[in-house]
């Protein structure tokens, strides 16, 4: 596995809803990290509730001057799932692109967020008992998405929850991941 010199940003995925555990876990090891969050408004109707959610959810910031021990020790902070690479291994991020989202700190209207799959995207099942199959995302309609999965002698599409599958990466850019 190869490891970009010096100290570099990098994209990780951890499990939803543990930004702010992996953050301060991170924080113990004197690794940086940016969970960027905003506040909104509750839904419900019995009560108002200022809630604090992630930009991006179940992603996250570092920034580490990365190498097979600290590698490991990231990967062992609770929450963390991965680091977000290719076949050669961790991909860095660029600083330009960090300044960019470092700018969403100090935006103030409303957030849209939107699922991490697009159409076209290659994923595997990570859960249940198609884990493992690999597929095409066809389609997201109403919080289900139809994959494509190729087989002999055609194809057959299938209805998953976006909590049981996971990009591909090995095949697409980290930029285009992250959009």
């Amino acid at each position: 596995m190869y490891y970009y010199p010096g100290e570099n940003w990098y994209a990780l995925r951890v499990k939803t809803r543990y930004e702010t555990i992996v953050e301060k876990a991170l924080e113990t090891k004197k690794v940086e990290a940016l969970n960027f969050t905003y506040q909104e408004l509750s839904k419900r109707k019995d009560r108002k509730k200022i809630l604090t959610k992630a930009f991006f959810p179940g992603y996250m910031f570092i920034k580490a001057e990365l190498n097979p021990q600290i590698h490991v020790e990231i990967l062992k902070s609770i929450g963390v799932v991965e680091i977000l690479k290719n076949s050669d291994g961790p991909l860095p991020i660029p600083q330009d692109q960090i300044d960019n989202v470092l700018k969403l700190e100090k935006y103030e209207g409303k957030v849209l967020t939107f699922t991490e799959f697009a159409c076209g995207m290659p994923v595997r099942i990570i859960q249940g008992p198609l884990l493992g199959v690999q597929g095409f995302v066809d389609e997201i309609n109403r919080g289900l998405i139809k994959i494509s999965i190729s087989s002999v002698p055609g194809s057959v599409a299938i209805q998953v929850d976006p909590s049981l599958i996971e990009p591909i990466l090995a095949d697409r850019s980290l930029s285009s991941m992250l959009h």
